[in-house]
């Protein structure tokens, strides 16, 4: 079995199952407050919410002394997945109007 010689992977797979987890909680929550279904928005939402989690937990080793010490890595990586899409709109949002591309 790889993951047992490779810890890290066996944590890669933890983060990516737990962003699509989240990914799923915050569709979810959208859905029953009325925001419209379709395919590539669901589509969409999955990947910012994994891109965010891996982004996380790629990054959690760099965060770890500026995070509280509850924050683990893997409730860092549930929190950046289920805020994922909102985070890379908003960031791309600033980056838009920081050079007035808008």
């Amino acid at each position: 079995m790889p993951w047992r010689s490779q810890p890290d992977l066996l944590a890669l797979v933890s983060a990516l199952l737990i962003s699509t987890v989240s990914a799923f909680v915050s569709i979810s929550q959208r859905i029953t407050r009325g925001h419209p279904a379709s395919v590539l928005w669901v589509i969409s939402e999955f990947s910012a919410a994994l891109l965010a989690g891996y982004l996380t937990y790629d990054a959690y080793p760099a965060l770890d002394p500026h995070l509280p010490d509850w924050m683990t890595p893997l409730m860092a990586v549930a929190l950046a997945a289920h805020m994922g899409g909102r985070l890379i709109q908003g960031a791309e949002n600033a980056v838009y109007k920081k050079l007035d591309l808008d």
